[in-house]
């Protein structure tokens, strides 16, 4: 009775400990460190259950072609980080991109998995429900993109595809036989009809063409195994979801394209894949100039800058191209272990399928394959490996994917309880030991990033003092990263101009000698930052203009959309009375996209002043016809 109890409690606390960290992801969207620290904290705690469980139990695990090459896969990431240029980066992408990886070890090393799965697969599902929900009154109320808590409503898209298909896949098991009796008929059909019903909202051709994928596996696979009457009740569901969102289209205002007119769209793919053309396109050189073993996990948005085309519109940080990217950044052995990975993955689930397997096995087996599928087929569209969300449900997928392709497999290798190798005293020290590193790492990231946001702000206040002291402190906790270092750099800059007004020239002094050496610092943490030279260029600008200019050229070099360069150039060049190569710096920026704010206006303005000068009215006029545009759509 005590071990059963022990188990009930284990199998509670891990599920509560997933679905947490699940939770807390789907708010995480790439900035908010503090997010990802919480729920990365959660999955540390989830292994370190785990490896308690192994210290006591042995464990006999399927050591077949999805383990070992999950297992390489991860180990390559690892790898990967050492030649990176920018290790900190990739370091923290190493945890971000190899959740997947990560979550379906933790799952395959658990000893209660059955138990578990029933436990978050309903959790999992209300989430994704209530993020469905979300994203209909965005649209329907709001009028705004549904898009829920992400940044891009595809990723919403691929987030109702993982739980849309085994949820109809589950629709199809009779009701008697589902594990989750409260899951009736009826509760599903409402489900389902919702979660369709934000499908066909978000209209998302890669997210619709990936599910349909998905459902043509599904059913083909299920079609002996289920009831007929089931299946038409579910194309029933879907078409009644269809016809709700088509009609609504004629009885609400303000409504963006419908779903049917994003599909016509797909008929000429030069025109629907127009801008994701023209980014892959402005990739293509990266390759030749990229080592073999690649960038560095997450920093394709570091080198794209002067490749990308000014035509390119997006915001820099993904390929919308999740293998293209991959191969970017991991190398020709990151992308060729991911590659084996999924050739694994369809030979075991070819496999299983001659297994004697129960009906709930069979369509959880198909269901979870045909999730994967069509998770993997929308990636060549967008960056599903990159939202830590998707990457943690996949992760449990997969795990329980290969645990029930496994179960009549006889090549399994028994793993030894840990006791056999640790005293219980040196196992407890190292465990703690192990989970006080990986999370403090986390914590430490999330406050010195917090510590630098806030001097940031206490410098724009000039409060340089309160300032400095939570740079250095962010410094102390991070100190394999550049931004504290350059933006300490920006404090003691104009720590030295306010000590040159008042004629301390000595203080002044020291002030500029430790911003050069945070530069410096900087630099080398990340050398392809434009805004370490812009800083210096800054410092350069009262007694050494030409080595300013040096500098934002530098800058410019590193990212041509970085304006504020340009910009200071510009006001150099034209200050040294060189207005024709002031007007030329400004103009090569010109066809580029920028983000409408203060520093784009006051670069039209200025833009606009110069042409003026130089005699060409008309551009003057067409700069500033542009900046009033700007201007009333803002209002």
């Amino acid at each position: 009775m005590p071990d059963l109890f022990l188990k009930l409690t284990e199998n509670k606390i891990f599920s509560l400990l997933f679905i947490s960290a699940l939770t807390l992801a789907l708010f995480y969207t790439g900035s908010n460190v503090t997010l990802f620290t919480i729920s990365y904290i959660l999955i540390i705690l989830s292994l370190a259950l785990v490896l308690k469980q192994r210290f006591y139990k042995p464990i006999n695990i399927s050591t077949n072609g999805i383990f070992i090459s999950a297992c390489l896969l991860l180990t390559w990431f690892a790898i990967s980080i050492f030649p990176s240029q920018v290790k900190y980066l990739s370091l923290y992408n190493f945890f971000w991109l190899g959740s997947l990886i990560i979550v379906f070890l933790i799952f395959t090393f658990y000893d209660n998995k059955d138990q578990v799965w029933e436990n978050i697969w309903p959790a999992i599902l209300l989430l994704v429900l209530i993020w469905s929900v979300y994203g209909l009154i965005q649209y329907y109320y709001l009028h705004t993109f549904p898009n829920a808590s992400f940044l891009n409503k595809n990723s919403l898209a691929a987030l109702i595809n993982l739980a849309l298909i085994p949820t109809s896949g589950y629709f199809l098991l009779n009701e008697k036989s589902r594990p989750w009796k409260f899951f009736n008929n009826k509760i599903l059909a409402i489900i389902i009809t919702l979660l369709f019903l934000t499908t066909f909202v978000i209209s998302s051709r890669g997210g619709s063409l990936s599910l349909i994928l998905g459902f043509i596996i599904l059913l083909s696979l299920l079609r002996k195994h289920v009831e007929k009457s089931q299946i038409y009740s579910l194309f029933t569901i879907i078409f009644i979801a269809f016809m709700l969102v088509y009609l609504s289209q004629y009885s609400t205002n303000n409504l963006s394209a419908g779903f049917t007119e994003k599909m016509i769209s797909l008929k000429n793919t030069s025109t629907a894949g127009n801008i994701r053309f023209i980014l892959w396109k402005s990739l293509v050189p990266l390759y030749n100039d990229m080592p073999w073993y690649g960038l560095g996990l997450g920093s394709l948005w570091l080198f794209w800058p002067p490749y990308r085309t000014a035509t390119e519109t997006s915001a820099g940080y993904f390929a919308h191209n999740d293998y293209i990217q991959l191969t970017l950044e991991a190398g020709y052995p990151g992308i060729i272990l991911l590659i084996t990975l999924f050739i694994f993955i369809l030979i075991r689930f070819k496999r299983a399928l001659k297994y004697n397997l129960t009906n709930v096995q069979r369509i959880e087996l198909v269901s979870l394959f045909a999730a994967l599928v069509a998770f993997s087929s929308h990636s060549f569209f967008t960056y599903n490996f990159y939202v830590l969300p998707l990457l943690i449900i996949a992760g449990l997928y997969l795990g329980r994917l290969n645990q029930l392709a496994s179960l009549n497999s006889t090549a399994l290798k028994t793993f030894s309880a840990l006791k056999k190798y640790f005293k219980p005293t040196m196992f407890t020290f190292n465990l703690t030991g192990l989970t006080v590193i990986l999370c403090g790492y986390f914590l430490t990231l999330s406050l010195s990033n917090y510590y630098n946001n806030k001097a940031k702000e206490l410098m724009l206040q000039r409060r340089y003092q309160a300032a400095n002291t939570l740079f250095l402190n962010a410094q102390i906790l991070t100190p394999i990263m550049d931004n504290p270092f350059f933006s300490h750099a920006d404090l003691l800059r104009r720590s030295a101009n306010r000590s040159l007004e008042i004629k301390n020239f000595t203080q002044a002094a020291s002030f500029l000698t430790s911003a050069h050496e945070n530069l410096d610092k900087a630099e080398k943490l990340n050398p392809l930052r434009p805004h370490t030279h812009h800083i210096r260029g800054l410092i350069y600008l009262r007694e050494k203009p030409e080595k300013a200019k040096i500098e934002f050229a530098k800058a410019l070099k590193l990212n041509p959309r970085y304006l504020v360069s340009r910009i200071h150039l510009a006001i150099l060049l034209h200050q040294q009375n060189q207005l024709k190569k002031a007007i030329e710096t400004l103009y090569e920026g010109v066809n580029y996209s920028y983000p409408v704010n203060p520093v784009m206006r006051e670069y039209l303005t200025l833009f606009a002043q110069y042409s003026r000068e130089a005699g060409v009215e008309s551009y003057a006029l067409h700069l500033e016809a542009n900046l009033k545009k700007l201007k009333n759509n803002k209002r």
